[in-house]
């Protein structure tokens, strides 16, 4: 999974950080009351980034090219 929780120091805040599946690119969410994800997918899709499901599993992609230059190499 290329999405995951950086807790902060005081309670329900910290960041999630999304990693693309290819290159590696990180994009940091900011959260103050507990993570939203669905806001943070809404959030990294207006920074051009997808999330495709592969063989039933969640991949994130920062932008449409990583995404087939990681089909290339892994299909």
């Amino acid at each position: 999974m290329s999405k995951h929780v950086e807790w902060g120091l005081v309670r329900g805040f910290g960041e999630i950080i999304c990693e693309c599946d290819h290159c590696g690119e990180t994009e940091l969410i900011e959260f103050e009351d507990g993570p939203d994800f669905k806001e943070a997918q809404n959030e990294l899709k207006n920074l051009g980034w997808i999330a495709r499901r592969i063989d039933n599993e969640w991949y994130d992609f920062c932008q449409d090219q990583c995404f087939y230059d990681w089909i290339k190499e892994n299909k």
